[in-house]
């Protein structure tokens, strides 16, 4: 029963996750690297870019926990 629960769970935050990391804007890729969009060092992202960074990180770590669960409760 548990180990059901916690697959569903984990489905979601999956999905969710996958969400999370699209929804993400891009960082200037190469050009941006070499110089071509100081934009992404000196500028501030806007309030979606950061709550999409902080929910990646949250929702990453709970896949991680939760597949560690799933892990130990089939071992």
């Amino acid at each position: 029963m548990l180990e059901t629960v916690l697959m569903v769970l984990e489905f979601i935050v999956c999905i969710a996750l996958i969400g999370a990391v699209l929804l993400q804007s891009g960082k200037g890729g190469v050009g941006g690297t070499f110089g071509g969009s100081d934009g992404a060092f000196f500028g501030k992202g806007n309030d979606l870019d950061t709550l999409m960074a902080k929910a990646t990180i949250v929702l990453g770590c709970a896949f991680a926990v939760i597949t560690l669960a799933l892990a130990k409760l089939n071992a």
